[in-house]
């Protein structure tokens, strides 16, 4: 069940994010949703499961600053080695080295992580946490970043 619940969840930041002209309403997304098989209860959970993320409180340090200038290395521990696995854990090293999350952020992301695992997270889930956290902050300062992160499209990043 938790991967449909991520699915509808991607599906629904899919949605979001290409609904720039007109939004879509909750109903609509719903009544899409559930057109291709998704249940209500799935749907609920996913709604629900955003919007714990979304909002969790957040400490005024923890503010993502773009591009910072000399990121910093983390070690995992044991559980979050556990709990990550290795293609996670190189997605966040990955985004943190390229400067698009502050130390801050990236902890934020991997203690929700840990909070919602059950099984170990994959990079994909990894995604749609980072994904969710950074929209929780500010929208329209990442959009860009999330649909690369969506498409792994690493190059347009650069660009």
């Amino acid at each position: 069940m938790r991967e449909r619940v991520l699915a509808i969840v991607n599906l629904i930041a899919q949605y979001v994010l290409g609904a720039e002209d007109t939004p879509i309403s909750e109903q609509e997304l719903m009544t899409e949703l559930m057109s291709v098989g998704f249940e209500a209860d799935e749907i609920h959970d996913a709604f629900s499961w955003m919007e714990t993320i979304a909002l969790r409180p957040q400490s005024e340090s923890a503010i993502v600053t773009p591009l910072m200038d000399l990121p910093t290395y983390r070690v995992f521990s044991n559980q979050e080695q556990l709990k990550l696995t290795t293609e996670a854990r190189g997605f966040l090293v990955k985004v943190r080295t390229m400067g698009l999350l502050s130390d801050e952020a990236q902890e934020e992301i991997i203690d929700r992580a840990l909070r919602s695992a059950e099984d170990p997270i994959n990079e994909q889930e990894i995604k749609l946490i980072t994904i969710l956290t950074l929209l929780s902050r500010s929208s329209n300062l990442w959009l860009r970043e999330i649909n690369c992160f969506l498409e792994s499209d690493w190059n347009r990043i650069y660009h």
